[in-house]
């Protein structure tokens, strides 16, 4: 009298409600991580395309190695320091270039990457053209940002000039 026995199929049943109740809050957690990791991702690369445009132009108008370095990501600095005279060759050679005369709009994004054993990096990667009074440049850029602040962290130059 009033025992209910519970029977197989109605045992599954409630097993697959617990199991897609708990798909349905995954799939809501890695929703909402896209959301934000998207939301983020627009305002670095607004903030990283902005730090380009505002500091390519000082390093290359000059090739002044004074600018490339206040603007050097540590690890930056610390190659440049291996060999200083690498860089003085390379810039000599590239203000042969002359004057410059424009630079093309930036092109590239900023990537978001979290690794459980280094923690959270954001870094940055941009293509640049540059026309000079007396040739072509095309630049590659690599950014890290440190602390909330963009820094080179690689800054590569290719031109026929380099061939002379």
């Amino acid at each position: 009298m009033g025992t209910q026995q519970v029977t197989e199929g109605e045992k599954m049943k409630k097993f697959f409600q617990i199991l897609g109740g708990i798909f349905l809050v995954l799939v809501l957690i890695v929703a909402v991580m896209v959301g934000v990791g998207v939301y983020q991702g627009a305002g670095l690369d607004a903030s990283s395309k902005a730090y380009v445009e505002a500091n390519v132009k000082p390093v290359v108008a000059t090739w002044s190695k004074d600018e490339l370095m206040s603007r050097a990501a540590p690890q930056l600095v610390e190659i440049i320091r291996k060999d200083p005279d690498q860089l003085d060759q390379l810039f000599a050679k590239l203000s042969k270039l002359g004057a410059l005369k424009s630079l093309s709009e930036p092109k590239g994004q900023a990537l978001l990457a979290v690794n459980a054993g280094s923690g959270k990096t954001v870094s940055a990667s941009y293509t640049e053209s540059g026309e000079f009074e007396n040739g072509h440049a095309d630049f590659n850029i690599k950014l890290i940002q440190i602390d909330g602040q963009w820094r080179l962290a690689g800054f590569y130059v290719s031109s026929p000039i380099m061939l002379q």
